[in-house]
């Protein structure tokens, strides 16, 4: 049952222990009319303002969180009682004067939120914080940062003297790798120890590059692929490109990570990790990422003539216009949108077939572009 205006009155001013003599001197009433009003005997003045300061009034003496508590349930529609005083005062000129104020559903929400928090055991009111460590780590920044970065990485895994694995991924443009020969050189030297160490090499290649750049990293990994110690796959699904990661790990040893946005040129940071704890995690993701990802070629070692001229063979009857291309030791045999062959016929001889769509897209615009 709805309130009449004296409970209301006689409700707000024994929630706030205010006397008829306090509330009369702060509105400019007499004593005995506020006493009227507090027994029913008299109704609201006309033609002198009441509700709104008699809300004011009575929104600063709410304070206390009994107080707040008891408002809430008994005037608020959202079920708690706002810290501002405009508000407060607000919510209780509309009590005041039988108004339905609107109700707010942010304001519902928290205060739903604030009472299923107070039926909780306050043993379970904190967070409990896992234990953090500190990590060590080292940060090289732009290309020439990440020259050094990986010159370190690759420099420390030759010097235990004991065979590794690789787990090595990337989007990232590869302008920081291409732009320096001395750095391929020296890249290229530290991958050669490794394998000849009897290191092993997963690579997760990115697909989603312009077709120059596609066949560039195909040609830059072919001669390590001829040793049979790397194993290339690529994850199947198109990207939008727009965050590129690096990621290099080590197992056991270190690993270098890294994220940019496409477009950022020289100036990103790269991060090289060695705490164990770290490392681990960081092979954990490249895991979860290599079990999305397909194998991209399939690699023959051949050691015999007749080997080539089998494989050239069985290739040529595969569906498609052929297209064929040699130069030196390297020969290449394209079926246009289904596969592609590369033969390399000098020492280690090997063959690499593709059937991945935009790898071959790539090799037969790099074929086309020769002709």
């Amino acid at each position: 049952m709805a309130k009449t205006l004296a409970e209301k009155i006689d409700f707000l001013m024994t929630l706030t222990n205010t006397r008829n003599s306090e509330l009369g001197r702060s509105l400019h009433f007499d004593t005995s009319y506020i006493s009227r009003i507090r027994s029913g005997k008299r109704g609201l003045p006309k033609g002198q303002p009441f509700v709104e300061p008699a809300g004011l009034f009575f929104a600063r003496g709410i304070r206390e969180e009994y107080q707040k508590a008891a408002a809430a349930q008994e005037l608020s529609p959202q079920g708690y009682w706002p810290e501002d005083e405009n508000e407060a005062a607000e919510i209780i000129r509309l009590w005041l004067a039988g108004e339905k104020a609107k109700e707010d559903p942010v304001a519902k929400l928290l205060a739903a939120m604030q009472t299923d928090s107070r039926s909780m055991p306050e043993s379970s009111m904190k967070y409990k914080s896992s234990e953090g460590n500190p990590v060590s780590a080292t940060y090289y920044y732009g290309n020439a940062g990440r020259r050094d970065c990986v010159v370190n990485f690759l420099t420390s895994l030759c010097e235990t003297g004991t065979p590794q694995t690789l787990l090595l991924r990337s989007d990232e443009d590869i302008t920081w790798m291409m732009e320096d020969p001395v750095f391929i050189q020296t890249w290229a030297s530290l991958m050669l120890q490794l394998i000849a160490n009897g290191s092993r090499i997963c690579i997760i290649h990115s697909i989603g590059r312009d077709m120059n750049e596609m066949w560039e990293a195909v040609q830059g990994w072919m001669p390590l692929y001829m040793t049979g110690a790397i194993e290339p796959w690529y994850y199947p699904n198109l990207r939008d490109g727009i965050l590129q990661r690096t990621l290099f790990v080590a197992p056991g040893q270190a690993a270098i990570v890294s994220l940019s946005v496409k477009g950022q040129s020289d100036s990103g940071m790269n991060v090289y990790v060695t705490d164990p704890r770290a490392v681990e995690a960081l092979k954990d993701e490249y895991d979860a990422y290599l079990a999305l990802c397909r194998p991209l070629m399939e690699i023959s070692r051949l050691d015999k003539d007749s080997d080539f001229n089998k494989l050239r063979k069985d290739f040529k009857k595969l569906p498609g216009e052929l297209l064929s291309f040699k130069r030196d030791e390297e020969e290449i045999l394209l079926k246009q949108g289904e596969a592609c062959l590369i033969l390399k016929t000098n020492e280690p001889c090997c063959a690499f077939l593709l059937k991945e769509p935009r790898m071959v897209a790539a090799l037969e615009y790099y074929m086309q572009n020769l002709q």
